[in-house]
């Protein structure tokens, strides 16, 4: 990894016309990209023609494709499929070839203004205007070590290309000690600024015609159900409230009836009467895109939603950061 960072950095690697912004990270999965895409998106999508890229992991189509109604988990991927779903004012793009992505959709859309690419840190041939690189509070990427001995994808020199360090899922309230040890343990350069954010719960989603009949207030027992990189922030925030039984899965995991059936067995386990099913939003998605839609008809299946939310401190400072690349993008 570090001799290809040093070939392209030699050969000379793509930088746009328009504004580009990569959000990534250095280790294998479950930073929080997802939401901290949605984020941007939020903040960007009223002012400006925005774009998201993504490879599209898990789809079986190849090449360039844009998200429209008639697309699928299988087309897209679950992440850029919850894109299209839930910010349908935006273009929402897949491509392995991130450079020819680029230049694919810019042909097509002339008139985007910024592109947000999601999980292109490790692709080089590309260079970002902006890039963002998160880290986890509970494993920040100073103290691992690259794969196999860790989870780091590259050597922990690469986090110099970032332009922002963002310090993911911290708690709510943190202390000046607190945040003046991770800077340290982070050691930026002089042109990287190191940010905060944590993560918002939303109420509990229906996702069918049994769950929307549940009174929120009444749920006493649920099963999670979960596919994602790092499951531990919803399974502990779950645990606080509910008697419960995790079933994790790998990430990006494609749900099967066995997977299904699993889910029948452990809530059957549960005693109360009022029990639920609870899956996040990205996995939600694979779930209701799947043929898996009349064995999970019956279950009083929701999904929990999240959002990213940066420390007050410091929310104003990022976006700023954000609007000035854009604006005085060359």
């Amino acid at each position: 990894m570090l001799l290809r960072r040093k070939y392209y950095n030699t050969k000379g690697r793509y930088t746009s016309s328009k504004p580009v912004i990569v959000v990534g990270n250095l280790c294998l999965g479950g930073s929080g990209k997802t939401p901290h895409v949605e984020y941007l998106i939020r903040m960007l999508s009223d002012k400006y023609s925005l774009a998201t890229m993504s490879r599209g992991y898990g789809r079986r189509t190849k090449g360039f494709l844009l998200a429209n109604s008639l697309s699928t988990v299988y087309d897209l991927g679950d992440e850029p499929l919850s894109y299209y779903k839930k910010y349908p004012a935006i273009t929402v793009s897949v491509c392995e070839d991130r450079v020819k992505g680029i230049k694919t959709l810019l042909e097509k859309l002339p008139d985007t203004d910024v592109i947000i690419m999601d999980d292109a840190y490790q692709h080089l041939p590309l260079k970002a205007g902006l890039s963002i690189l998160l880290t986890d509070y509970y494993n920040i990427y100073p103290k691992d070590k690259v794969f196999p001995a860790g989870k780091l994808r590259e050597s922990k020199s690469a986090a110099n290309e970032a332009d922002i360090i963002v310090i993911t899922k911290t708690p709510k309230v943190m202390t000046r000690l607190d945040e003046e040890f991770l800077v340290e343990q982070i050691n930026p350069l002089p042109h990287q600024k190191v940010y905060f954010s944590y993560i918002e719960f939303g109420q509990l989603i229906p996702l069918t015609p049994v769950a929307a009949e549940i009174p929120l207030s009444t749920i006493k027992s649920i099963v999670s159900l979960t596919g994602i990189a790092n499951p531990y922030p919803l399974t502990e925030y779950l645990s606080v409230y509910f008697e419960k039984q995790h079933i994790i899965c790998s990430d990006h995991h494609i749900f099967t009836p066995k997977d299904i059936a699993q889910v029948k067995s452990a809530l059957d386990k549960l005693l109360t009467y009022n029990k639920a099913v609870i899956t996040t939003e990205k996995d939600a998605v694979r779930l209701m895109s799947t043929e898996l839609y009349e064995q999970i008809k019956d279950l009083p299946l929701f999904y929990l939603p999240i959002e990213v939310r940066m420390h007050a401190k410091y929310k104003e400072k990022f976006e700023n950061q954000i609007l000035e690349y854009v604006r005085g993008h060359k």
